[in-house]
């Protein structure tokens, strides 16, 4: 029951927002009384750190899947603009601001996972001999970045210049992939 829970919370999450998730909201889901929330859990905030690590561990499960693939850059990208993905990674971002029990571990999950995509992006460039000119780093947060801004561009209907954006990187990771460079992050 514990497990039911946690993805219909993480579901009210991705579907209407952090603020949406209520142990009302929570039972109403599942058909249940709304005192089944505090039997599980001593609080919502216990429920949504358990969100944020089963969030974590599926994500974490998925990148080392892409470390598999022939083209784990772009694997890493095309999860990364996954709408369920960007979506429930915003709203726990923006849960984390005001949640200080949820923050640190929302922190240590985003901090792991881009630790994750970096190793990835390195071990593939390395396979192929290919010492890197741009850090890493840097280049798993822009891919980050700009995933996110387009899933949030598009919950709100936002369309203008993704076409060209999603065109533009999947270009960069090509020469990444293959150079270790790209003209795009000069």
């Amino acid at each position: 029951m514990r497990a039911t829970l946690i993805a219909a919370a993480a579901d009210i999450i991705r579907e209407q927002g952090h603020g949406a998730l209520t142990s009302r909201t929570l039972a109403e889901r599942l058909n249940l009384k709304r005192q089944i929330l505090h039997y599980y859990f001593e609080s919502v905030d216990e429920l949504l750190v358990l969100v944020v690590r089963d969030t974590h561990a599926k994500a974490m499960a998925a990148f080392e899947r892409t470390a598999r693939t022939d083209d784990p850059l772009h694997a890493i990208w095309r999860m990364m603009n996954d709408s369920r993905m960007s979506v429930l990674a915003l709203e726990l971002a923006a849960l984390a601001a005001r949640r200080p029990a949820v923050r640190e571990v929302v922190r240590e999950s985003a901090e792991a996972l881009r630790a994750l995509q970096t190793r990835i992006l390195v071990d593939h460039l390395a396979a192929k001999g290919i010492t890197p000119s741009i850090d890493p780093e840097f280049a798993t947060m822009v891919i980050a970045a700009m995933a996110q801004s387009l899933a949030q561009e598009s919950l709100v209907g936002i369309t203008a210049g993704h076409d060209k954006a999603r065109g533009i990187v999947e270009a960069a990771l090509t020469e990444f992939s293959e150079t270790g460079k790209s003209a795009y992050f000069s």
